[in-house]
């Protein structure tokens, strides 16, 4: 009776009305569900589409409506305004790490006729990895694929015009499309560069500067005459595109292991092995499939593409350590379409190490930079960044932050006190160098240094710097021996001016008596 009494009065609150209706529920729904019978939940895993078809389904002639059919359709997957191309080797696709694993590498007939055959010179095949390459660029990877044709125009008359005179098949001109979508300033994880995604060394070896002032690794043009000897080279050791374009994308050396490991000549044996990455596995593929759509875009539903206008350039010869903003100034144009023409100019500047530097500049313009970058000075401008300030920011934080002094921030935002508030909006003032035309040219000979069109940092060689070190050396020994002679001088022969009593001493003094001669002795 006792502990019912207890309870009816907890049972009173209201509180402990609604937790006891509420666990009521819970064990309830609990029940019900635990009496439920298992069945299969119908989920499967996703992973790249299933292509084991019989050999007898496969036909010899591929169009887009083929491909749809035997694929499942996707909705294309919303992308960024550019996939990086590095997402094409294996490292953020699960999809493609897993097609690495079919065991599907053998080869199929491609064409029937051969007028199609005649279309390419770079050796063609299908297989699954290929038709799933063209498929992932007509669907997930749509957006992109169009930007990389669309950019490719740009370089592939310059592209082909060098393979044609290295007697290489022009379908490796679409090489690039899949190492670097044609971006002369892409750098991998690898820290290989430019269109032709050279590593230092190799670039290096195949006579492309790489230094502080250029990388040549992102010039276009000299990029590719070192790409086409790298690739002439590849094709006489390997004796098999296939196999030069693996090694183009793992080395040399690698493929040679894996040929030895494998016991096999032919790049598809050796794709069936594990003596090479997915990476060099695939990368065969995706060649193959970017050739066939870049050939015939329209055939796989890519139209309106707006091509790029292809590269065109003059050359001009400018004095060492130029600015291209300068340049830009002199042709009347933004500066974008000079940096476009030389990304190969890390800091912008031609370098210091050559006096008549080859510039690119656009086509009609050449006579018009000779004319006016004599007249082109620099200017010092003061520019604004703004600032928003943030939880726990303070003056002093913010002038640590853009390395300026508190007295600047103040002035810069006509404040009196250094107290801010959360969202303030601050001026961050910057130095930046700017250029102008002037009425009068300046004749760089004979004005040399006193130009501040010039951003020179000039270092000096070893020569100079030893004979710097021997002239300190000396000053420091000579340094020494001076000192000493300032101290080695005595008091007493320095002469001091007479005070007037002494003066009037000297007057009252008697004369000094005369010595005694030898006469005076005798005497």
């Amino acid at each position: 009776m006792h502990t019912s009494s207890k309870i009816l009065r907890l049972l009173s609150y209201p509180l402990a009305r609604i937790f006891l209706i509420l666990a009521i529920a819970v064990l309830s729904l609990g029940g019900i569900t635990a009496c439920a019978p298992l069945e299969n939940s119908g989920v499967t895993a996703i992973g790249p589409e299933t292509i084991s078809r019989p050999k007898e389904q496969k036909t010899a002639s591929y169009s887009l409506k083929q491909e749809n059919a035997s694929l499942p359709e996707k909705k294309p997957l919303p992308e960024a305004e550019e996939a990086d191309p590095q997402a094409l080797k294996l490292a953020v696709s699960p999809e493609i790490s897993e097609l690495a694993q079919l065991s599907a590498w053998d080869v199929l007939p491609l064409l029937t006729t051969g007028e199609e055959t005649e279309s390419y010179d770079f050796p063609i095949t299908i297989n699954d990895q290929v038709e799933y390459y063209l498929n992932y660029f007509q669907n997930r990877h749509r957006r992109t694929f169009a930007i990389w044709l669309a950019r490719s125009a740009r370089y592939l008359p310059m592209i082909k015009k060098e393979l044609a005179e290295a007697g290489l098949p022009l379908d490796l001109a679409y090489l690039p499309m899949i190492e670097s979508g044609f971006n002369t300033t892409v750098s991998s994880r690898a820290s290989a560069v430019g269109t032709w995604q050279f590593m230092r060394a190799t670039g290096r070896s195949y006579g492309l500067a790489v230094n502080d002032y250029v990388d040549e690794r992102r010039d276009p043009v000299k990029s590719t005459k070192a790409a086409v000897a790298y690739l002439s080279n590849l094709y006489k050791e390997f004796d098999s595109w296939h196999l030069a374009v693996a090694a183009y994308n793992a080395g040399e050396g690698r493929i040679r292991r894996a040929m030895k490991q494998s016991d096999a000549d032919d790049f598809w044996e050796i794709a069936q092995s594990q003596y090479i990455h997915s990476e060099t596995k695939l990368y065969v593929p995706q060649l193959i499939a970017a050739i066939m759509i870049a050939k015939d875009p329209e055939k796989y539903g890519f139209d309106n593409i707006e091509y790029e206008e292809p590269l065109d350039y003059e050359t001009v010869h400018v004095p060492r350590g130029t600015s291209l903003k300068a340049v830009a100034v002199a042709c009347g144009l933004p500066d974008e379409e000079i940096l476009a023409l030389n990304r190969h100019l890390s800091k912008a500047i031609t370098p210091p190490s050559e006096a008549d530097y080859p510039l690119r500049v656009p086509t009609g313009k050449k006579d018009l930079v000779i004319k006016n970058l004599p007249k082109v000075r620099s200017v010092k401008v003061i520019e604004f960044d703004d600032h928003v300030v943030k939880r726990g920011e303070t003056l002093t934080t913010i002038s640590r932050k853009y390395k300026l002094s508190k007295t600047t921030l103040l002035k810069a935002n006509n404040l009196q006190y250094e107290r801010l508030s959360l969202g303030q909006r601050l001026r961050i003032p910057s130095q930046t160098t700017a250029y102008k035309l002037s009425d009068e040219p300046l004749h760089l000979a004979q004005a040399g240094a006193s130009v501040n069109l010039f951003s020179i940092h000039m270092e000096p060689s070893d020569t100079q710097r030893k004979k710097k070190k021997k002239s300190s050396s000396s000053k420091k020994e000579k340094r020494p021996e001076k000192s000493k002679k300032r101290v080695s001088a005595s008091p007493a022969k320095v002469k001091k001016p007479a005070s007037p009593a002494n003066k009037e001493k000297a007057k009252k003094s008697p004369a000094p008596s005369p010595k005694n001669t030898g006469s005076d002795k005798k005497k």
